[in-house]
């Protein structure tokens, strides 16, 4: 831990989707470990921060903002208009709290904590963690001191801000040793707001896997959605599968997966990076500004195609083909391990750290 003459007060904000809280809150336990920082975070009554940060054992601030994404121009319309009560929030808030320094990690939720730090002159960082900005973090770029991205390609896309790549703090989950071993375990994750598309197609692929006389086992997440439709899909296929939905501790399943099923949400793709899976992209259409399918392609076809990954849209989705194709991956066990070698290879490690340590060096040179 670096020491630092007094207690830094930290707030970090972000919401909408898992990705963005749980982010948020690993930069604030970083912020704590490094430089003794304290601090809150701020986010959005209309999102999952009332479940998710409760949890952590942070302290919580939510505000009245409503979100964009996916609705209506009326309901953007009303959106935008909200702004004025949250920001008004915020800056009470940060006032209160004596912050120093605001870190927003995307999402609706980011926006008003954000801008009532611009408007207090209190040091403003951003991060990105999909293959391009999201609407909330092309706003605050124009008022962020820093930006942090996950990936170069991702800074390109701010232009000429002031932009450092740090990776993005995920579970830290270590790799699979050795060649995979039926029975193989497959995982299926569809990201906090779950997939109905994964819920309702995974378990007829893998009872076609099934009839190929392939060992393994399923352990299926359907998210906040229901896992019971899903649990009584498998049974009545005969396919063996554990079916969850939201569950706090991924560590014991990414722990020895054979190979991933899943959406390409920014956290999950760090986190199967950090574990080395190979993984079945499939996007969730309709996901705010395409980050989904930008994301599975980004990391598809990373390096002139030498991936870990494959991408395949739900239009393309074949069920015989797919199994077919995973049968021929477990027959190959070299070939499944140099798919894991080559998804740990675009690992980047202590992305938390390195936020907050950029974050701190803007703060002591204000």
């Amino acid at each position: 831990m670096h020491s630092t003459s007094a207690t830094r007060r930290v707030a970090v904000t972000g919401g909408g989707t898992a990705g963005h809280i749980l982010t948020a809150l690993e930069i604030l336990a970083a912020y704590r470990r490094e430089f003794a920082g304290e601090g809150i975070f701020i986010g959005s009554k209309a999102g999952l921060e009332s479940r998710l940060v409760s949890t952590s054992g942070e302290r919580m601030e939510l505000l009245d903002a409503l979100p964009w994404a996916r609705q209506s121009w009326t309901g953007r319309v009303r959106a935008i208009g909200s702004l004025i009560s949250p920001v008004l929030a915020a800056r009470r808030i940060l006032r209160r709290e004596r912050t120093e320094i605001v870190i927003g990690t995307g999402g609706y939720a980011s926006v008003a904590p954000c801008l009532a730090a611009w408007t207090l002159g209190l040091t403003v960082v951003i991060h990105e963690a999909n293959a391009g900005p999201g609407l909330a973090n092309e706003i605050l770029a124009w008022i962020a001191d820093l930006i942090c991205v996950d990936s170069p390609e991702t800074g390109q896309a701010f232009g000429s801000g002031d932009v450092v790549v740090t990776g993005t703090p995920c579970l830290p989950v270590p790799p699979s040793q050795g060649i995979p071993q039926p029975p193989y375990r497959f995982i299926v994750l569809g990201g906090s707001e779950g997939s109905p598309w994964l819920n309702e197609q995974a378990p007829p692929l893998f009872a076609e896997l099934r009839r190929r006389s392939v060992d393994f086992t399923v352990h299926h997440l359907t998210g906040m959605e229901s896992p019971d439709a899903t649990r009584k899909a498998y049974e009545v296929l005969g396919v063996p599968a554990r079916v969850e939905g939201w569950i706090n501790d991924m560590t014991p399943v990414y722990t020895g997966a054979t190979f991933a099923i899943a959406c390409p949400g920014a956290r999950t793709l760090a986190e199967l990076e950090s574990a080395g899976i190979p993984t079945l992209l499939t996007p969730l259409p309709g996901v705010a500004h395409g980050h989904h399918e930008a994301n599975a392609r980004a990391l598809s076809a990373h390096a002139n195609g030498r991936s870990g990954a494959r991408f395949v849209s739900q239009d393309e989705w074949n069920t015989v083909e797919l199994a077919a194709w995973l049968g021929s991956l477990l027959a190959s066990p070299d070939t499944l391990r140099e798919m894991g070698e080559k998804m740990k290879s675009f690992a980047r490690a202590g992305g938390a750290e390195a936020i907050v340590r950029a974050g701190e060096d803007l703060v002591k040179n204000r």
